[in-house]
């Protein structure tokens, strides 16, 4: 189910009938991935030569002096940039059955391996537990509360770099809820994993341990488990000059920009299938609308029209990026992709994969001053942007079927609003269609 971010440790807040859920902190903490079936075990590697490293406390910080469920939401955002990407990171989880080692990829996922770097410092893992073990598939861990609900209090954003698929026993990777609702919640696999490939962040490989990972005592709490998971001990982590994987494949260089204001000509995009406007561009469009002069947008759907006015003076930037990509045919013919009634109607995954939009992120504007109400329209904020307001999606959309609360306005960019056709909101199902969007402006 989709849910509004949060800035603040709202966590566990839902939507109510007659409002839009308060910004979740911390959707990750109720992240599972997900097992379609089981999946034959695979060797972990084998660990090579262990590297000298220089040992960090495993608890120097605030969480280690409070009880495990005391930290939940303890925090208010993602820290900050602290490890050396350049450097090789270990972890030793060290659990009641004994150690297992992993080491962390801080050149493929830094903002992840630095997250879960300060969390251990923290002391955060300490004394907490394997909540959800499933055979076959994975161990995982990282809740405070061990209930698969808790979490550090904010939300980070997705790291997927070429070459990271599921394709073996003995991953670190990020538990989560859908796209940037990563938090403190981790698993390692037990087996090859495909179907996770591009929904879950890898960060790190065990290289040591292995016989302790087999004997993790399964857990499913879907399942009814009572007993408390195994308990990690603490969480280590050694900084080192040297690495004990082997050095991986030097990444692609950073693509050169292509934003949707590359594209001329009537609607090029309106005839191409979902899953060749999926990831289409890589960065946000050049500002080409004239803020002296207003715009409108028709959304055009299989249940009826829409009349949305945006707010142009207020929110440029975002307002320019809907303008940009309505004209050029991204919406036309795509899926109402999710529908959370009395809630919100979520668009703008154009093959209809959560974790696929339009191909960038961007800074929308954020605290408008306009009051969000039923039928206002927000891009969806993936996480805070350190350098202040948030990163959201360049194209998926929420449009508020009640009105949210006026707080949302600090988290999300609620730059439009339907004024003409509102009732047809409420008639969208996930089996509708958006036709087209245009754009007139005077």
């Amino acid at each position: 189910m989709t849910r509004f971010l949060t800035t603040k440790n709202t966590r566990k807040h839902l939507w109510q009938v007659a409002a839009l859920m308060t910004i979740v902190a911390l959707l990750a903490a109720c992240a599972m991935p997900a097992m379609p079936g089981t999946a034959p075990a695979a060797e972990a590697p084998a660990a090579a030569t262990e590297p000298v490293a220089a040992e960090a406390p495993a608890s120097s910080g605030a969480a280690s002096a409070l009880d495990p469920n005391e930290r939940d939401g303890m925090y208010t955002s993602a820290p900050d940039m602290t490890i050396d990407p350049s450097k090789f990171y270990y972890a030793t989880i060290a659990t009641e059955l004994g150690d297992i080692k992993v080491q962390l990829y801080a050149d493929r996922a830094p903002m992840t391996v630095n997250n879960f770097v300060f969390l251990a410092r923290e002391g955060f893992y300490d004394n907490t537990t394997f909540h959800r073990v499933l055979q076959d598939f994975m161990a995982q861990a990282g809740d405070p509360t061990g209930t698969g609900m808790g979490g550090p209090g904010y939300n980070f954003a997705d790291e997927f770099w070429p070459g990271a698929t599921f394709d073996r026993r003995g991953l670190l990777a990020m538990a989560n809820a859908g796209p940037g609702t990563n938090g403190s919640q981790f698993f390692i696999t037990f087996a090859p994993t495909p179907w996770l490939d591009g929904g879950h962040t890898i960060f790190g490989e065990v290289i040591e341990g292995d016989d302790v990972l087999s004997q993790i005592t399964l857990r499913d709490p879907q399942g009814g488990a009572t007993e408390p998971g195994d308990l990690i001990k603490s969480i280590t982590i050694e900084e080192s000059d040297s690495s004990t994987l082997p050095t991986p494949t030097a990444l692609p260089p950073t693509p050169t920009p292509f934003p949707p204001t590359s594209l001329v000509g009537e609607r090029p995009l309106a005839e191409l299938s979902g899953a060749e406007k999926a990831n289409y561009f890589n960065a946000p469009p050049e500002m080409v609308i004239d803020t002296a002069k207003s715009y409108t947008a028709t959304i055009s759907t299989s249940q009826g029209d829409m009349v949305a006015t945006l707010y142009d003076d207020d929110a440029p930037v975002a307002v320019n990026n809907f303008v940009v990509l309505a004209n050029l045919g991204f919406f036309d013919n795509t899926p109402v992709n999710d529908v959370n009634p009395e809630q919100l109607v979520v668009i703008g995954a154009p093959d209809n994969d959560p974790g696929r939009d339009v191909g960038y992120t961007f800074n929308p504007e954020v605290g408008l001053p306009e009051t969000p109400d039923v039928g206002s329209i927000t891009y969806r904020s993936l996480q805070q942007d350190p350098a202040g307001g948030v990163i959201a999606s360049g194209s998926q959309l929420f449009l508020a079927l009640v009105a949210p609360p006026p707080d949302v306005v600090d988290a999300y960019s609620f730059f439009g609003k339907i004024v003409d056709g509102v009732e047809v909101l409420s008639t969208l199902t996930v089996s509708d269609t958006i036709e087209s969007i245009t754009i007139i402006e005077e």
